[in-house]
């Protein structure tokens, strides 16, 4: 009875997935009929546009966030206070720092003045060896314990300053994972910034067709949001691996965007112009 219900499972899946694949190849073999050359140097593709490079900016501290001023959208340039975390608790760890690089320097002031009271009394025979040695080490172990309080004071003072975040780059926000009064977590993400100066192509280049294309050819833009204008591009990237089943491969193409025309998401026709 299991090996009925197997069989006939198998025929069903098989008469629904076979039609659907010998459709999804029909349509993959028109597309690459009417994407073909438009001309003798020329072949028109499709694909989508994207940030040419994109930026998580993260708390290097944790804390309530006091100072987040950027909402989804806005434009920041790079050196702006992006975040600013809370800082009472830092600068009391800085305080505790500097108080303990001062009892460091007594220390070791007082050990140097042992070391220097018991070498001149051993040199009259009035101290041992023994407590000359002890004198010597307990100088250098007051010296190690300043060493480590100047370090412990640059790592507060250096928390304290990452309290405070600053955009590493120009670009506009486009997620912002935290609000004023929330707390922000060490290493997580407040800010998603997208440079659009530069706009990524992401192009799908039919199987026949990719083997006229390569880095460097000059490529013509155009979008439905802004008709009859042309945006210029170069190829600098040609996946070797296409899809198996669409057999398509993916071409990307960097296009100037200083005026910030094209955003990240938009539907783009590009025209290849082939040697």
């Amino acid at each position: 009875m299991n090996l009925i219900k197997k069989i006939i499972f198998s025929v069903i899946l098989l008469t629904q997935i076979i039609p659907a694949q010998y459709a999804a190849a029909q349509n993959m073999a028109e597309l690459n009929k009417a994407q073909a050359s438009t001309g003798e140097n020329e072949i028109i593709v499709f694909g989508s546009s994207a940030p040419y490079r994109t930026v998580s900016i993260s708390a290097k501290v944790g804390g309530n966030v006091e100072y987040m001023p950027f909402a989804e959208g806005d434009y920041i340039k790079s050196g702006e206070v992006v975040l600013r975390v809370e800082k009472t608790d830092y600068e009391l760890q800085a305080a505790l720092a500097d108080t303990q690089i001062e009892r460091a320097k007594i220390a070791l002031e007082q050990a140097g003045s042992d070391y220097k009271r018991l070498e001149e009394l051993f040199k009259s025979n009035s101290a041992s060896v023994q407590a000359k040695d002890n004198a010597f080490y307990a100088k250098l172990s007051a010296q190690a314990n300043l060493n480590s309080a100047i370090a412990n004071h640059k790592i507060a003072e250096n928390m304290l300053n990452n309290t405070e975040i600053t955009a590493p780059m120009n670009g506009f926000v486009s997620v912002k994972h935290r609000e004023p009064g929330d707390f922000a977590d060490k290493a997580k993400p407040v800010y998603d910034i997208v440079d659009l100066d530069l706009i990524k192509a992401n192009l799908k280049v039919p199987e026949l067709l990719i083997s006229k294309i390569k880095k460097g050819d000059k490529i013509d833009i155009s979008v439905d949001a802004y008709p009859g204008e042309t945006f210029k591009g170069e190829i600098y990237e040609i996946n070797p691996i296409g899809d198996q089943l669409t057999h398509f491969f993916k071409v990307n193409a960097i296009i100037q965007n200083t005026d910030h025309k094209l955003k990240a998401g938009m539907f783009l026709k590009a025209v290849i112009k082939t040697n």
